[in-house]
């Protein structure tokens, strides 16, 4: 099966080959020799030669030719200056595709209103109901186009002269500090004239630096066990383990592939071994892109190809591994992922897979998309943002471990460019600036009667834990026993609790959450410790409720916090000191939701505590978990009063009282300082 090489150019490499020098002939000449280089996949030489005999003949049925060839070439100011002259000229329709390649190239070059318009052109005239249903397609992604607007975070650099030479690179991965990618490395259009030369794609590696904004150092080819001469080396990709490599070998007729099956080298002491055909996957079809992954819990290889019975152009399939080199059967993945326009250059990290399509609305022709495996479907593809995606082509997308940077390839202006700005793709690095949210806490001291404002207490220790899953995790703790500042680095979209303790002060907490924050930021917490003072005795007695000061819950939720650990234990020491007691544990919800669900709700909450404390060596029978729901708000905020989350959380609380044992105890309260 052959593929034109512009495709090539997208999907590979760009093998842009021009035939012998023009010279003076006649324009039936120059003619003929346009026809027959555009026939062999020369399109360089074509456009050349067409113009040309533009030059002499003046003839307007040349303009179409030259426009697609410069369409084709993606060079598309060029192709927009040229086909805009024909399309508004074309009073009667003749040309329907050429007024969708303006269309396009309006779109290429970021003019998305304008391309709309064109759009809405082709689908009023209704020539072409291929062309109606991707002109509908094509204005969706101008609408994406219109609000794309490239994250503060985000960060997208051409990797250089030494890695990005005139011609087209591709495929880039990292594994193991080391950088690999395919490339031709010429810094000309490259002309063939029956010689043989070193003109074939190879696979390089360079180490990059540990900065972006350092210079890339020269990289250098494989030896010959994998780049085999007389063959284009490409679409390289390393396995997570770094033992493997995958790439494909391709032969080319003119500017065509005619062969692309994709190979396999084990990594040994002295480097990647000699190259084999992996079995199970190749045909007689394109094969390209290969990447390992894992999918049902086992290594699969994903891979693009356009093989008979897809959905498109290049679908992509998955092939379940055996052992080293040989896959089962490749499976198509699905209208899901796959579209009648092309998927490729698949990249899979924890369970997403990356890929490019322009058969998903997308701000120009190959976007980078990605979709979530669940077990057991994928997840409807979503475009990456602006930076990532551009109005011209991206792919080969890739991470590193990390997940916070990686390799993409694209024909964005570069800095090293062949024909034109746009006509071949170059490497660039991006990189996520890592959001950091730095905590400061400062402790206090609670100023007395005769102070101002509350002193800095040192030597006290802060504890950050982190609240958002269900089991609350220590963030971290720190003691400054000379000053009252602590710093911690925290993380977006948490919720965190802060405890401050010192020996002779009751503690203090702070709550609060980092959802939402999209940039690096600074929070500043204050946390006030009050004296501790000497216990004062107190006789509770049999049926009296004892209120558990620390034992508060978050709204709609049962689990027990860190803060209310200490009363809890309190109640386990007690219940030792009494072990004839039995208690009644309470629990009460504020008055937000129905009565029945806060009733249930307040039930799971004593059953909580109540595990607490079994869980701590108090038997069961002990203890008497009921949930009263909201049938006791100690403050204001009952049914349909509007309050803060604080003055509701007074309500959620816990209790306990002696309903057997000794008809009274002794249990010693905290008191505060005076003036406190």
């Amino acid at each position: 099966m052959l593929r034109y090489g512009i495709s090539l150019c997208l999907l590979f490499l760009s093998l842009q080959l021009i035939a012998q020098p023009l010279n003076r002939s006649t324009p039936d000449a120059m003619l003929k020799a346009a026809k027959q280089a555009q026939e062999e996949g020369n399109p360089y030489a074509a456009v050349e030669f067409y113009e040309k005999t533009y030059q002499e003949t003046k003839d307007p049925a040349l303009n179409p030719l030259i426009a697609r060839l410069y369409f084709e070439l993606r060079d598309y100011q060029r192709a927009e200056r040229l086909l805009s002259r024909i399309v508004l000229r074309d009073r009667r329709n003749m040309y329907p595709e050429l007024k969708f390649l303006y269309g396009l190239t309006l779109k290429y070059n970021g003019k998305y209103a304008d391309a709309e318009e064109i759009f809405n052109q082709v689908i009023s005239d209704n020539l072409d109901s291929a062309l109606v249903a991707r002109s509908k397609l094509e204005i969706a992604g101008c609408a994406l186009g219109r609000k794309a607007k490239q994250p503060e975070t985000l960060k997208v650099i051409n990797v250089g002269k030494k890695i990005n030479s005139p011609q087209t690179e591709a495929s880039p991965w990292y594994s193991n500090g080391e950088l690999y990618f395919a490339s031709m490395a010429a810094s000309e259009v490259i002309v063939l004239d029956g010689k043989e030369g070193d003109w074939y794609t190879k696979i390089y590696m360079t180490k990059p630096p540990t900065q972006p904004s350092v210079e890339y150092p020269e990289a250098k080819a494989l030896n010959t066990r994998i780049n085999r001469e007389g063959w284009h080396q490409g679409n390289v990709s390393i396995s997570p383990d770094g033992k493997t490599m995958y790439f494909t070998r391709q032969q080319m007729q003119g500017n065509y592939i005619s062969t692309s099956k994709i190979y396999y080298a084990l990594k040994g002491e002295d480097g990647w071994g000699a190259a084999n055909e992996v079995a199970g996957v190749n045909g007689d079809y394109i094969a390209k892109h290969p990447c390992e992954g894992e999918l049902y819990g086992e290594k699969v290889l994903f891979f693009a190809a356009d093989m008979p019975g897809g959905r498109g152009g290049f679908d992509l399939y998955y092939a379940p591994k055996k052992r080293d080199g040989v896959f089962g059967l490749p499976v198509n993945l699905g209208p899901v992922i796959n579209t009648p326009g092309d998927e490729v250059s698949p990249f899979y990290q924890d369970g997403k897979l990356y890929f490019s399509s322009n058969g998903h609305p997308s701000l120009g022709g190959l976007d980078v998309f990605v979709s979530e495996w669940d077990g057991s479907r994928w997840s409807p593809p979503q475009p990456l943002p602006a930076g990532i995606n551009t109005s011209l082509d991206d792919l080969h997308y890739m991470r590193l471990p990390d997940g916070y940077s990686g390799y993409l390839v694209s024909n964005r202006p570069g800095i090293n460019n062949l024909k034109s700005k746009t006509c071949c793709d170059d490497i660039y690095f991006w990189e996520m600036e890592r959001i950091k949210v730095d905590l400061l806490a400062t402790t206090f001291r609670l100023r007395k009667k005769d102070e101002k404002t509350n002193p800095p207490l040192e030597g006290c220790t802060v504890q950050v834990i982190d609240m958002t899953e269900n089991s609350p995790l220590n963030v971290d703790a720190k003691t400054n026993p000379a000053g009252n500042d602590f710093s911690f680095t925290l993380l977006p979209d948490r919720s965190y609790l802060v405890i401050a303790d010192r020996d002779g002060f009751l503690p203090d907490t702070v709550r609060f959450n980092t959802i939402g924050i999209k940039k690096s930021t600074k929070i500043e917490k204050k946390l006030t410790l009050r004296t501790k003072q000497p216990p004062k005795p107190r006789i509770v007695r049999r049926d009296e409720p004892i209120r558990l000061n620390n034992i508060y819950y978050d709204f709609d939720k049962a689990d027990i916090l860190p803060d209310a650990e200490k009363d809890l234990q309190f109640l386990v020491d007690l219940m030792n000191k009494y072990p004839d007691m039995k208690i009644e544990l309470s629990s009460h919800t504020d008055a937000q939701g129905s009565d029945e669900y806060n009733e249930r709700l307040s039930q799971r909450r004593a059953e909580s505590a109540k595990n607490w404390m079994v869980a701590r060596g108090i038997a069961p029978e002990r203890i008497v978990a009921v949930g009263y729901g909201e049938r006791f708000i100690l403050n204001h905020c009952k049914n349909n009063v509007k309050c803060t989350d604080e003055e509701h959380r007074f309500n959620r609380r816990t209790e306990f009282k002696i309903i057997a044992g000794p008809t009274s105890i002794t249990i010693e309260e905290e008191v505060k300082e005076e003036g406190q």
